[in-house]
């Protein structure tokens, strides 16, 4: 009688250890998140996570690189349990003042237009500002010796 109790015993313990470890056990994955760009870096697989469309589609982009690249902004160091960071994206946004990049707007063509004014008004800016060279003076000789007007 007392062998089944001593068994039921064992493995109600045995099943709260590994209950309890479950959590241990998970995996922990570490991301880099740049919010300046709202891109992550998956530091395991070297693999950066980007969204063109303010985060409704994600991307990735493996680089074997290990230099930092200075355009991205400061980094924030991330541990998730799920490999999927980017379903959180707004509570980081949030969080770290992040901006949802989207490249891909629906009205591409009034964006475009903007950009190409704004860099014909600096062009001309440019060009207007530039100094002129002045005018080469006659040799000494030739304005002692030269033809006179």
């Amino acid at each position: 009688m007392k062998q089944p109790a001593i068994l039921f015993c064992f493995f109600v313990v045995f099943s709260l250890i590994i209950c309890s470890c479950n959590s241990v056990l998970q995996k922990d994955y570490e991301f880099y998140y740049y919010p300046e760009k709202n891109t992550y870096y998956d530091v395991v697989n070297k693999e950066y996570i980007y969204s063109l469309d303010g985060g409704q589609t994600w991307d990735s982009l493996f680089v074997a690189s290990e230099n930092e690249p200075a355009t991205l902004g400061t980094k924030r160091i991330l541990h998730s349990k799920q490999h999927s960071i980017w379903l959180d994206n707004a509570e980081h946004i949030q969080q770290y003042n992040g901006r949802a990049v989207n490249v891909l707007a629906s009205d591409t063509t009034a964006s475009n237009q903007a950009l190409v004014a704004e860099r014909k008004i600096k062009k001309a800016v440019n060009t207007s500002s530039q100094k002129k060279e002045p005018e080469k003076k006659p040799g000494f000789f030739k304005r002692l010796f030269g033809k006179k007007k």
